[in-house]
Formats: structure tokens, C-alpha cells, sequence
């Protein structure tokens, strides 16, 4: 209805423009054509009720599509059937809430999870972390001071103690009597089980034996003998570290006679500044406490953590879906045994004892719409019937429906009681938008557009004519009210006429104006 009350308005103007443009052209030539017929009417007052009139459907104040927030769950329970009445609270369909239980279990794992970071960062350190802290800087202040008061001589010195203790080592390494006997100990072990084993072999030829206590001695042997050559690995392996040793310290000794000595010192001093540096900046690090940053991120996790399993919970508790309030089931969107998703619409429910129509009104009137304004309602259902009502509310936000602005104006049904009124029925709405009582009125044909503003013909008394400006106020399409520029009794003449003639005479074109307040 609004879109074809534009489309209307629009080819009346495109209408006028083009006879405007052709009227022009003929005065530009001169032409003259013959003219319509004028109407002469009288300014009088009386009452002007302005009115806008939208379409819309009813709809339910309370209503609901219910649906669960869920994807890939198993609808095992559905209780309700299309027009059944149900009360708030009472259990309409419930899902499979196995997997839901899953998933809160994971989130309450997820969030202990978090909670151990959050306390960690927020206590990161414990008493017995920062007294080894302590320790460690002390031991390096230590290590630092002995590092400053070694001299270069005290750094050969003990060079060639090291020495001397290395060679001290191989000696006793090479005439050790510990390693030495063990080895002959072993040697000789050997030996015996080498002549046993040929003893029980000639016993055995001689059927004195049986061939198992051969094979039980020569298991001996080889054992005897493996421990052997282990004593030797060991003796040899001891013998050649004392020697490696020995070597180490000679060249140590050899690179401090020759000029080494004292980088030697300033390297030992710049390692224990370093050493000390460190567990001084180790102590600092944990006599500041908690990152504020880490504080902030782990409690960042936890939160996240905590709301992801209150959606889980939630989800899981509204694995029972129960009516928000009393009402009629208008359709299900399932049956039990269906995968439903969150999009999939199970019940939906309205309260019809409460019902309303939301009308669709055009950007260019909402800014007259307000609330408590009256309406009149009809219904093409019910012929003949007439309905009141009043705007409940005035949306601040329209909708885009295919280039046009449209608003949801709700408003409320009176005297429906009986009526089988059901949500999506066309209803025909009219909103009082304007009432003017004793207003000076005029038809709204008499009316020309000047350059500063609207303007009529006003008849003398001689009976000419002047061309009067006029500001003007509510209009009900027909009629409109005139604010300023006449008096009651004026009288105004309406040319009705598709041609004019060349003139210095102002011949304005009767404009009709659309029904609705007008601008001033």
C-alpha cells in the first residue's frame, strides 16, 4: 500500500514537471491555447483530522521461536502439537544431552586448567626459590672477590701444583697394587678354569662325566675370562686418563709461562662479574613478584575459560526445552529422531489473548507517528468490522525492504474479544496523526507552488485577482488548514487548466498535495 502511495506521488510530479516543461516551450513561442475553468471557493472553518494509513498483519505480544543452542544433537522427546495450549514452565521437547555433557566436562577440565596458570602467575616464586636466589648471589660476589685478588704468580703456582698432583696421580695409577691384583687375581682365576675344563674333558672321553659339567665349566671360563679383559679396560682406561691429565696440566703450565696468565685472571674476573650479574638480576626478578602482563593474560584465559563453561552448562540445562509463558503452539519444526542445529525452529509459541498489529509505516510519515495516537483498524478477514487501537511505540530504526524505509509501528487491538484473529492476518490501519478543530480551511487544489512558498488567488471585490502568500499547517489530502496569509470569507479562485498563453500575468498550476502533514 505505501509503495504504491509513492509511486503515485511520484508519477503525479513527473506528470506536472513534463507539462510544465511544454508550457513553457509554447510561451517561449508565443502559441496561445485556450484555457480550462476556474472554481471560486470560500476560506471557512471547521475540523480537520489528518490521517496516515499503512498496512500490516497481527501479531502476538508475546511470541517465541524456540530452538536449542545446540548443532548435531539427536531431538529424542517431543511433547506438543500444533494449537495445543501449554502453561509456563511446562516441558515441551528435550535433546540427547550426551554429547552436552561432554562438552561441560571438557570446559571444567579447560578452566582447573586456566585457574593453575592464573595462581602460577600470580605467584610465580616460592620462599625456598628466593633464598636460593640469595645464596646464588652471595657465592658469586664470592667467586668474584677470590677472582680480583688472584695474582698471575698465585695463577702459575697453582698451575704447576697441578701439575705436580697430575704426575703424583700417574704413579700411583701405574703401580697401583688394588688394580695390579685384581688383574693377576683374575689372570690366575683363568688359568685354574683352562685346566679344569681340559681335566672334565678327558673325564668325560672316559665316560667318568657327563657333558653338561663340561659345558657348565666352560660357561666359567668364558666368564672368568670377560672379567678379565674388563679388569684390563679399566686399568688401561685409569691409567691413560691420569696421563691425559698430566698432558693438560703440562700445556696449562706451558701457556701461562708464556704470557697467558694474566688474560687467564681478567677472563676468570669478567665470568664471575657475569656469574654475578645474573643472580642478581634472577633475585630481582623475584623479589618484583607477578608479571602484571602474565597476571593479565592467565586471568584473560580464565575468564574465557569460566564463560566457556557456563555456555556449556547452559546449553546443557536447556537440553529440556519448557514454555517462558502461557500460550498456543502456532507449529514444530521437528519430530523426535531428527538431527536438529540452533537455526532449526522446534516450537513456536504465542500468547493469542494478547495480540497487537504491527504496521508498516513509510519513512516519509513515521515522523508523525506518536505514541498514544488513535487508530482505526479492519481486517479483510472480517469485512464490515471496525477495530480500535493506539500506537504503543515509535521504532528509532527502520528496515530496508527493496530500496524502501519502512517502520514497525506496534499498536494495540481493542473490542477483539470473540474475534478469531490469528498472527500474519492483513490488517487495514488508520493513525490519526492530526486534529485541528475551528481551523481556516481550504482545498488543497487552490494552492500553487511560488518561488517562496505556497501561494492562491485571491478574488477582489472588483473581481480581480491577487496572487496571496500563504503558510500552511495540517492537511487531510482534501483539505488543508491555513495558518497565516487569509481570513474566514476570503474567497480563492482554483484555475483547472492543461495550457496557458503568453502573459506577464503570474498563472500558477493548481498542485495537489498529498495527504499528510505539510511542510511550512
Amino acid at each position: 500500500m505505501q509503495r504504491f502511495k509513492r509511486v503515485f506521488q511520484w508519477g503525479l510530479a513527473i506528470l506536472l514537471i513534463g507539462t510544465l516543461i511544454l508550457v513553457g516551450s509554447q510561451l517561449r513561442r508565443g502559441q496561445t491555447q485556450t484555457t480550462g475553468y476556474t472554481q471560486v471557493v470560500t476560506v471557512e472553518r471547521g475540523t480537520l483530522v489528518a490521517t496516515i494509513k499503512p498496512t500490516g498483519e497481527v501479531t502476538a505480544r508475546y511470541q517465541a521461536k524456540l530452538s536449542f543452542d545446540a548443532n548435531g544433537v539427536t531431538l529424542i522427546e517431543l511433547n506438543v502439537a500444533p494449537g495445543q495450549q501449554v502453561q509456563k514452565g511446562q516441558v515441551l521437547a528435550r535433546i540427547d544431552p550426551s554429547s552436552l555433557q561432554r562438552a561441560v566436562d571438557q570446559a571444567e577440565a579447560d578452566l582447573l586448567s586456566a585457574e593453575e596458570a592464573l595462581e602460577k602467575a600470580k605467584n610465580p616464586y616460592t620462599e625456598l626459590d628466593r633464598k636460593k636466589a640469595e645464596l646464588d648471589v652471595a657465592l658469586a660476589e664470592a667467586a668474584l672477590l677470590e677472582a680480583k685478588q688472584a695474582t698471575v704468580e698465585e695463577t702459575l703456582r697453582q698451575a704447576e701444583f697441578n701439575l705436580e698432583s697430575a704426575r703424583l696421580n700417574l704413579l700411583i695409577t701405574q703401580h697401583s697394587t688394588t688394580v695390579g691384583k685384581n688383574v693377576r687375581d683374575l689372570e690366575y682365576t683363568v688359568r685354574w678354569h683352562e685346566r679344569k675344563l681340559r681335566d672334565l674333558e678327558a673325564l668325560r672321553q672316559q665316560g667318568k662325566v657327563d657333558q653338561t659339567a663340561v659345558d657348565e665349566e666352560a660357561e666359567a671360563l668364558a666368564k672368568a675370562r670377560t672379567q678379565l679383559e674388563a679388569a684390563r679396560a679399566n686399568a688401561n682406561a685409569a691409567l691413560s686418563a691420569a696421563e691425559d691429565k698430566v698432558k693438560q696440566a703440562e700445556e696449562t703450565l706451558a701457556q701461562l709461562k708464556a704470557g697467558l696468565a694474566e688474560a687467564q685472571v681478567r677472563n676468570k674476573i669478567a665470568q664471575a662479574e657475569y656469574n654475578l650479574a645474573k643472580a642478581k638480576d634472577t633475585l630481582a626478578t623475584i623479589l618484583a613478584g607477578p608479571d602484571p602482563k602474565a597476571v593479565q593474560l592467565a586471568q584473560a584465559r580464565y575468564n574465557a575459560a569460566k564463560a566457556a563453561l557456563e555456555k556449556a552448562q547452559a546449553t546443557l540445562d536447556a537440553a529440556t526445552m519448557t514454555a517462558p509463558f502461557d500460550g498456543t503452539v502456532i507449529s514444530v519444526g521437528a519430530e523426535a529422531g531428527d538431527i536438529v542445529s540452533s537455526s532449526t525452529v522446534i516450537v513456536t509459541l504465542a500468547d493469542l489473548s494478547n495480540l497487537r498489529v504491527l504496521a508498516s509505516v513509510d519513512e516519509t510519515d513515521i515522523s508523525k507517528v506518536e505514541v498514544g495516537q488513535e487508530a482505526t483498524i479492519t481486517f479483510d478477514a472480517f469485512p464490515g468490522r471496525k477495530f480500535r487501537g493506539k500506537v504503543l511505540e515509535v521504532p528509532l530504526e527502520g528496515k530496508l525492504v527493496q530500496n524502501v524505509v519502512t517502520y514497525e509501528v506496534p499498536i494495540s487491538l481493542e473490542g477483539t474479544e470473540g474475534v478469531p484473529l490469528k498472527p500474519g492476518m492483513t490488517a487495514n490501519v488508520s493513525i490519526i496523526v492530526g486534529r485541528r478543530e475551528n481551523a481556516l480551511l481550504l482545498p488543497v487544489l487552490a494552492l500553487q507552488q511560488g518561488e517562496d512558498g505556497y501561494v492562491v488567488m485571491v478574488q477582489e471585490a472588483d473581481g480581480t485577482t491577487t496572487a496571496t502568500r500563504v503558510e500552511v499547517g495540517l492537511s487531510d489530502g482534501t483539505y488543508v488548514e491555513i495558518v497565516r496569509g487569509l481570513n474566514e470569507g476570503d474567497r480563492v479562485v482554483i484555475e483547472y487548466q492543461t495550457s496557458t498563453q503568453q502573459t506577464s500575468t503570474f498563472r500558477g498550476f493548481g498542485q495537489m498535495i498529498p495527504g499528510g502533514l505539510l511542510r511550512r
